[in-house]
């Protein structure tokens, strides 16, 4: 009894401290300089020299095992409307944040080796970031004499025709020495000789060749163009040899074969251009086997192949049936039933006209021709063959033996 007093007291003294968990920097402490105190104190902003993004940048108002002492624990426990109280702006630390700092700090303020703190903007940023994919990082050469030359040379048509039937040769964007250059308007007019030029132009970086008479020979006038990150091929005779002529360009993200005669094959000139992120192959021999394909090297591609149109099949009409049903339940000749799945009638086109056809069957009847009349016998008016008022009969013969003697009969029709 006497030791279990003993061990009571000694675990009292030590303040059970032996016994509790280690404070979680991450959820403790880093969650909290990084929420509250690295905008102001981290690698971009430096507010009173101080930053607190790392174990060594924090040293100054730190002191491990003793957070009596630590200049950082004295701000933070200020009060509230204190000028030195850290952070200085929004609502002061929480006692739970604050017990936990001060419970890392007594526990000799260890901090995850290498471990460089973040902003929650920085965090964002850098998430981003990450997220992005890749892009070529392009960097305009010096323009050589060369390089001016042949600007100069495609812009005035030479070769080509008059300077109206130019190629639109000029800066990407302001600012840069990067080129744009565009064959499509004039497209008709030029052939591989004629895009010669731009084998010197080293800061060629979009390309339009759409429509032209350019063949794989032409595109090896581009071969080391390394700055070309747009090229278009729409509409010319280019094939799956003609490709293997720009495979060295790595750093190309767009390329329109449209209407070319490329195919499968040649999309494996494609597959060491890691940054390439859309090919456009509709109305090429391009499949969807080997969009595929070229998909597994760059997983980042889209091999545009243009809408599929579904075939529609035509829908059957489907024809209601207009459902007879006569004036009289049975059979004005035979007295049997009427099935009016099997009904052979008189029409009328009202109510009216079977009614006057009744008082007088014989005036009528010789206007009937056929078994199902078209045309109403009394007023001769077409008959709507969604709103026939009919006498039924229960066979053709019953029919037939009503209208040689109607007189005889039609006192059973309105029974």
């Amino acid at each position: 009894m006497r030791k279990s007093i003993a061990l009571i007291m000694t675990l009292g003294a030590l303040g059970l401290n032996g016994l509790r968990a280690e404070v979680d920097f991450a959820k403790s402490v880093q969650s909290v300089f990084e929420a509250r105190c690295i905008d102001c104190h981290g690698s971009k902003k430096q507010k009173g020299d101080l930053r607190l993004d790392s174990l060594k940048a924090a040293a100054s108002v730190i002191e491990p095992g003793k957070s009596g002492e630590s200049e950082l624990f004295k701000r933070i426990t200020l009060p509230a409307d204190h000028e030195d109280i850290m952070p200085p702006k929004g609502d002061p630390l929480s006692k739970e944040q604050i017990d936990g700092i001060k419970a890392w700090i007594d526990e000799g303020a260890k901090w995850p080796e290498g471990l460089v703190l973040l902003s929650e903007k920085e965090r964002a940023e850098a998430k981003a970031a990450a997220s992005r994919l890749p892009v070529p990082d392009i960097k305009a050469a010096e323009v050589s004499g060369a390089e001016k030359a042949a600007i100069a040379k495609l812009s005035s048509g030479e070769g080509i025709g008059d300077q109206a039937a130019a190629p639109l040769v000029m800066a990407l964007a302001q600012d840069t020495q990067l080129i744009y250059a565009n064959f499509r308007l004039i497209g008709k007019n030029v052939e591989d000789k004629h895009i010669a030029p731009l084998a010197d132009i080293a800061n060629l970086s979009e390309l339009d060749l759409s429509n032209t008479k350019v063949t794989g020979a032409g595109l090896a006038t581009i071969k080391n163009s390394k700055r070309l990150t747009k090229l278009s091929l729409a509409g010319t005779a280019v094939d799956d040899a003609a490709l293997k002529n720009i495979e060295g360009l790595t750093n190309l993200m767009s390329i329109n074969l449209y209407n070319t005669k490329v195919t499968d094959a040649g999309l494996a000139s494609l597959k060491n251009m890691k940054f390439l992120r859309k090919v456009y192959g509709w109305q090429s021999g391009i499949t969807e086997k080997g969009a595929a394909e070229l998909k597994k090297a760059l997983p980042n591609v889209d091999v545009n192949l243009g809408f599929k149109l579904a075939k529609v099949e035509p829908k059957e009409e489907k024809k209601e049936e207009v459902k007879q049903v006569s004036f009289n339940k049975k059979c004005p000749v035979s007295g049997k039933d009427i099935d009016p799945t099997k009904l052979y009638t008189i029409n009328f086109c009202c109510n009216n006209c079977l009614g006057n056809f009744t008082k007088d069957p014989a005036k009528h009847v010789a206007k009937l021709k056929g078994s199902d009349n078209k045309k109403c016998i009394f007023q001769d008016k077409d008959v709507d063959a969604g709103k026939k008022f009919v006498i039924g009969f229960c066979c053709g013969n019953c029919l037939g033996g009503f209208t040689k003697d109607p007189a005889k009969h039609i006192a059973k029709v309105k029974k």
